[in-house]
């Protein structure tokens, strides 16, 4: 739309009681007749005879008078359409946005179009990405709502840190006092280097939603890196309901290695299938 300060704002020269913001309107030149704010009119600043005076001026056919009237309070009315407008959110989303971004760290140019995460959402969940205190709480709660079901963050799951080349031990070389800094193979176990998100158990459809490559799962991953930030690593775990288990075949719409494949079993499974590991798309 256009910029209120530029329309052309016009005023009537009646002193009735206004029964709307809007009196008229005209669509092919964006014209609008406030009888509520400016010069004259029963809402304008100046004495009643001048509204008088331009009254008999319009009736005459000259609106010289009123168009001058207009011309000097034509600026000044976008101004308080606009201040109007600012504390109005749902009328111009624009400042509020932008307060939202600043305050999640996304106010850069171009930064939340790269996101995974929609904009919306981003905002949506501005509460908790702003949040100084990062707590598993807060996690669980945004994650769970997100994805519509129960939500548990296993923490000190652990992770198998793979080690460089230059800080394996060695005999004779490097790292090599037992005891001190040797360490056997080319990855050491660290307890926070890793926790675990499992969410439900879930019905067949919202598992197959939450698969690597579609949009929820790339929502609660981008959601969560951006939270944790990029040093923390996290896998997705999403639970199966047993009666939701589907028995593996081949063929089309048969099971996915690895994501949707269970060997079936004489015996009714008694819990969830809470086997997939999921790690996100790598930064």
């Amino acid at each position: 739309g256009r910029d209120p300060v530029t329309l052309p704002f016009t005023t009537t020269t009646g002193l009735g009681l206004p029964l709307a913001e809007v009196s008229a309107a005209d669509l092919a030149s964006g014209a609008l007749t406030s009888p509520l704010f400016g010069l004259i009119g029963p809402g304008g600043t100046l004495p009643r005879h001048y509204t008088a005076t331009a009254g008999g001026e319009l009736r005459r056919r000259n609106r010289a008078l009123q168009a001058f009237f207009d011309m000097l309070a034509r600026r000044f009315t976008g101004k308080w359409v606009l201040a109007g407008a600012k504390h109005r959110p749902t009328r111009n989303p624009i400042p509020a946005e932008r307060a939202l971004d600043a305050a999640i760290g996304m106010a850069t140019p171009g930064l939340v179009e790269r996101s995974a995460v929609p904009a919306a959402t981003l905002r949506y969940h501005a509460g908790h990405l702003a949040a100084r205190t990062r707590s598993a709480e807060r996690l669980r709660a945004m994650l769970a709502e997100e994805a519509g079901s129960e939500v548990e963050i296993v923490e000190f799951a652990g992770g198998w840190l793979r080690l460089p080349q230059s800080e394996q031990s060695r005999i004779g070389l490097a790292h090599s006092q037992l005891g001190v800094d040797a360490a056997m193979g080319a990855q050491v176990w660290d307890s926070q280097a890793r926790f675990i998100i499992r969410l439900g158990p879930v019905s067949a459809e919202t598992f197959n939603r939450l698969l690597p490559g579609q949009p929820l799962f790339e929502r609660l991953c981008g959601l969560t890196r951006l939270f944790v930030g990029p040093e923390q690593d996290f896998v997705l775990n999403p639970c199966l309901a047993a009666d939701a288990v589907p028995a593996a075949r081949a063929g089309e719409g048969g099971a996915r290695l690895g994501l949707t494949a269970w060997m079936g079993t004489s015996t009714p499974r008694r819990g969830p299938a809470a086997d997939a590991l999921l790690r996100p798309t790598p930064l």
